[in-house]
């Protein structure tokens, strides 16, 4: 069972013993630097790196060497092990990414010690964005989709034309609207097609499925992968077995790929249902969100602000720092990295594995 999905409980859909529990995912293997018990951002002055495991299997761009020692951040310092690696995004105070510093303009910390900077380089990759809509229900969606179709025309509005976006329902079975595209106009004409389909139920876990799949076998992947659920508290008539559910997991995990939950409450099966259980149990796992709608008007202000929240992501991740730097002649056991820097103004956010969560914890 992967962890932060509850014990004894079948998200398989072929029985439900009981609500799923969302926990935090603290496993050896997994849990970069990232949301939930992440990484804060300062101005001006040290910030301190959390030791925290990168995800078990990173790609990063092919132009960003990646040296074997990331994984130490998570373990003791070993005298084999010089050199360390991590990722840096800085943002002035407004947002937009920093992109002319320099190997001096940043300096590692490693128990207040500054540390010699080996390597120094530009490093990104956008964010690709795919967002499922539960039109399953007749008697919901026809309230709903007019207010999903001008939620998804506002959260394109809020994204930069680098990201890439794709639409699928959850009716029957996940079918594309639209696939991955940067054509802002087609996705905005193909959203009209989105429309109830009756009488069949919403296949929301064979979404994540097949998913996780895709990017996990796009050998060539160079982003970021952002996935959207708007989903209903209905019945879900998925097939996949809780083997390929555990895989799916997995996969989401070892590729980086961040889950946001927005699930329409309409009294049916409430928090029981398959969209709320997993939804909830995904989103500590993979550093995404999950909330809860109460009424189809809320729809459009939540996909509003997710797309400026993806779109943030976007800034930060597409253009950062890649730093590699040597560790101090005698290393403590449980060091205190952290990342300084004396320009003001700036917001400086760093990670293993370059993926900065689109929704950063607040303190």
């Amino acid at each position: 069972m992967p962890r932060g999905f509850a014990e004894g409980v079948d998200y398989s859909g072929a029985h439900r013993a009981e609500t799923p529990r969302a926990r935090d995912y603290n496993g050896a293997a997994a849990r970069p630097v990232s949301a939930r018990g992440a990484v804060p951002s300062i101005r001006g002055k040290e910030l301190e790196v959390p030791m925290l495991t990168p995800l078990p299997r990173l790609r990063p761009a092919r132009t960003v060497p990646l040296v074997a020692a990331l994984c130490l951040f998570a373990a003791a310092p070993s005298a084999q092990a010089q050199e360390h690696a991590m990722f840096v995004s800085v943002t002035d105070d407004e947002g937009n990414a920093v992109t002319d510093l320099t190997a001096e303009d940043i300096v590692v910390q490693w128990d207040g010690e500054n540390l010699e900077t080996t390597e120094f380089e530009a490093a990104g990759w956008p964010v690709r964005l795919t967002v499922f809509v539960d039109n399953s229900d007749p008697a919901v969606s026809a309230n709903a989709v007019p207010q999903i179709r001008e939620g998804l025309r506002t959260l394109l509005a809020e994204l930069p034309p680098e990201i890439e976006v794709g639409f699928l329902t959850l009716a029957r079975q996940p079918r594309w609207i639209t696939r991955h595209t940067f054509d802002r106009d087609e996705l905005v004409e193909d959203i009209a097609n989105i429309s109830p389909d009756g009488g069949a139920a919403a296949t929301f876990n064979d979404a994540l499925v097949e998913e996780a799949n895709r990017i996990h076998d796009d050998d060539d992947r160079e982003y970021y992968p952002v996935i959207v659920m708007v989903g209903t508290d209905g019945a879900d008539g998925s097939r996949s077995q809780q083997g390929r559910i555990d895989r799916m997991v997995e996969r989401l995990g070892e590729n980086s790929a961040e889950v946001h939950t927005l699930v329409l409450m309409t009294g049916r099966l409430g928090a029981g249902s398959m969209a709320a259980g997993v939804g909830e149990a995904l989103a500590p796992i993979t550093r995404g969100s999950f909330e809860r709608i109460a009424v189809t008007s809320a729809i459009v202000e939540k996909l509003t602000e997710l797309g400026r929240d993806i779109a943030r992501k976007h800034r930060m991740v597409s253009r950062q720092y890649h730093i590699t730097y040597r560790q101090p002649r005698n290393p403590s056991d449980q060091p205190r990295i952290g990342v300084a820097t004396e320009l003001p103004g700036l917001q400086v956010i760093p990670t293993i594995d370059g993926n900065v969560p689109a929704r950063m914890p607040q303190r």
